[in-house]
């Protein structure tokens, strides 16, 4: 689902405007949005849609999804492969894509999808509507419906994703002078191009392209049988036969073959799985001896259950499993992370951290490692250590609001009070919040006054805030 629609009524839209601090896109004459327009306008709604939901800030979840994304989009036709990913914790089935390269998704996908074939299906298709640039087309078809507002546009997406139902469908799909009917008929459309886009992608990236159909056929039973309580990427993107048809209409002259499981998606949707479940409730879905006959899924269905001894505090079985988890496949992160956060446990903080580091070194930058390390710094009473690991990933990860919230967190431990105010600056400004942002870096300035460089290095950062918070009224 592109989020986009052909125009909302003036008032919601002005209205919305105003709460999210969102400009306006201009009249009928100002012609289709540039890609750089559009980069602008998704990092605006981008900040509001981090102030406004709960992001799934589990990093080896965020770390397989943008890496399964940005390998998709390698196959795509995507001209700007700048990608703003969020990972939102809603254990329903929901996914979008917004102008600028923001791609959201619900860790419900991973609950449902059952291979990373459907998975992938469903990214493909919201990087179809990127690549076809379906934002700046909707606009260039809506131009006769008057002044169109990026609140308008998008707002419904940020209530759609927080899980406001029929309040974010109706922001979505209210219009201005254009009848419902001819919304309705040109989302189908463009719904439809963003399938067979998304199957070709998926072609070119090695991926099974009957997952789509499969996929769709999966959301086609869940529409049959939730009643009214519709899932919400359903109500966005309604499945009908004749799309489950298309899909396989698309890929009936391509050869069949065996598709095997993913580990490492097994892996991940177990995990997923693990944390929306309490610790008791994932100990009956993982039960001792009755393991599946498929090798990867039974590898997945070990994992989880020790996952699950760890959270319920079960340790000694727990390290039986995750120590012929690591035999199997010794430098797997997820494996990794499970032994150390088992050793901690076991009162061996050191050791927990000890190993982490060693496997960092092996995998520098590695993001789930290092953010683990620096937990387990923590633990330790060494927060300036680990206040120096998350600094370097914030380097690498400029637009983590987890990762500079849990800095300024550190930094705090470390009694470095200037870092913390510059720290959360840079989280606030992530999540739109430019006053707040500022008013850190102010709180920080006298703390410096005798170091010139950090002095002038704030000062423009409050300059950069200000430019940033005017652009975005």
């Amino acid at each position: 689902m592109l989020i986009f629609v052909l125009g909302m009524l003036a008032s919601k839209g002005q209205t919305a405007s105003r709460d999210l601090n969102l400009p306006n896109l201009g009249d009928a004459s100002s012609g289709i949005v540039s890609l750089p327009q559009e980069h602008n306008l998704g990092q605006q709604f981008l900040r509001a849609v981090r102030s406004q939901v709960t992001s799934m800030d589990d990093p080896l979840l965020v770390d397989y999804l943008e890496h399964l994304i940005y390998r998709l989009s390698s196959f795509s036709d995507i001209e700007d492969h700048r990608l703003y990913i969020i990972l939102i914790k809603n254990p329903l089935i929901n996914a979008f894509a917004a102008p600028g390269g923001v791609i959201g998704v619900n860790h419900g996908l991973f609950l449902r999808a059952e291979s990373h074939h459907e998975m992938s299906a469903i990214l493909a298709h919201e990087l179809a509507h990127l690549s076809q640039r379906h934002f700046a087309r909707g606009i260039e078809s809506s131009k006769k419906a008057g002044v169109i507002t990026i609140a308008g546009l998008l707002a419904g997406a940020i209530l759609a994703s927080a899980g406001a139902g029929d309040a974010g469908i109706a922001a979505l799909t209210a219009s201005q002078g254009i009848a419902q009917s001819q919304q309705l008929s040109y989302s189908r459309t463009r719904e439809a191009e963003a399938d067979r886009i998304g199957i070709t992608t998926m072609i070119n990236a090695g991926i099974d392209p009957r997952a789509m159909a499969y996929m769709f056929e999966r959301l086609d039973r869940l529409t049959r049988y939730s009643g009214d309580l519709i899932p919400e990427f359903l109500r966005t993107h309604p499945v009908t036969r004749l799309r489950i048809a298309d899909a396989y209409n698309q890929t009936e002259n391509l050869t069949k073959k065996e598709w095997p499981l993913d580990l490492n998606y097994q892996l991940m949707r177990t995990r997923a799985i693990v944390l929306s479940n309490d610790p008791q409730v994932a100990l009956s879905l993982y039960r001792e001896n009755n393991y599946p006959k498929n090798p990867v899924l039974a590898t997945s269905h070990q994992y989880g259950r020790a996952l699950a001894l760890t959270f319920s505090g079960q340790i000694e079985e727990a390290t039986t499993l995750v120590s012929s988890l690591r035999k199997q496949s010794p430098n797997n992160i997820a494996y990794q992370i499970a032994e150390a956060n088992l050793l901690a446990a076991d009162n061996k903080a050191r050791k927990a951290a000890n190993f982490l580091e060693t496997s960092l070194k092996i995998n520098p930058g590695n993001y789930p490692l290092a953010m683990a390390y620096s937990d387990h710094l923590i633990q330790l009473k060494r927060p300036a250590q680990a206040s120096q690991v998350l600094l370097e990933l914030s380097l690498d990860r400029p637009d983590d609001e987890t990762v500079w919230y849990n800095l300024a967190e550190t930094l705090g431990l470390a009694n470095d009070i200037s870092g913390v105010h510059q720290a959360r600056a840079e989280y606030f400004i992530l999540n739109g919040n430019f006053d707040q942002a500022i008013k850190q870096l102010g709180y920080a300035l006298p703390m410096v006054r005798q170091n010139f460089q950090i002095n002038a290095k704030i000062k423009q950062r409050i300059e950069e805030i200000w430019e940033l918070k005017t652009a975005s009224k």
